[in-house]
């Protein structure tokens, strides 16, 4: 736990808190799908099963790209974008649709742009990997959260694939433009499945 600050680990558990319920809230269609008293009781009681499956989508996406940096030598810390988390809570709240983006991993001292891509290449790998393993558990043991697990983890990874602003994407597809291109497409079948 040495890599990590206090406030480092209360920004993730946020984060990860706040993407669990605005993947839950999208999954239940947004707030006016409920219909009464006990479609709220439900998805309360699903939410646990979302904190799975964002943790695994969410967390080892970030967690991929603290450690690969501090793998080539750079502090790297988790940091909460206020902004981000407000707009996946409320437009799964209103829309049913997630804004994935409650944070990034801050990369101090990073002024190579090889290193830079490869550091944000982890993320969308490590989500990519995880997909592909839950999709061959789910063809094997029809535990519907590895199908969710799969689908969470591809569309994160698709979205910070996006190849503008300050997503992953940016610096994926202008130094490792193959990388891109694979795991775009392997995220994109996953999630059209």
């Amino acid at each position: 736990m040495s890599n990590f600050t206090k406030q480092e680990i209360i920004e993730l558990l946020i984060a990860w808190a706040a993407l669990s319920i605005a993947f839950g809230l999208a999954f239940s269609g947004g707030i006016f799908a409920f219909k009464g008293f006990n479609q709220i009781i439900v998805f309360i009681s699903s939410l646990p099963t979302y904190f799975v499956i964002v943790g695994a989508a969410f967390l080892l996406h970030e967690l991929s790209h603290k450690f690969t940096a501090i793998r080539y030598g750079y502090p790297a810390y988790f940091h909460l974008w206020q902004t981000g988390l407000l707009l996946a809570l409320g437009m799964s709240f209103a829309l049913g649709i997630v804004f994935a983006a409650p944070g990034a991993v801050y990369i101090y001292g990073l002024t190579d742009e090889k290193r830079d891509a490869k550091i944000s290449l982890s993320g969308p790998l490590a989500n990519m990997i995880v997909a592909v393993a839950s999709l061959v558990l789910y063809r094997f043991t029809f535990i519907p959260l590895m199908a969710r697990v799969s689908y969470v983890s591809a569309f994160i990874g698709v979205f910070n694939l996006l190849p503008f602003g300050p997503l992953d994407g940016s610096k994926i597809f202008k130094n490792e433009k193959m990388w891109w291109i694979a795991l775009m497409l392997i995220g994109i079948a996953i999630i059209l499945m």
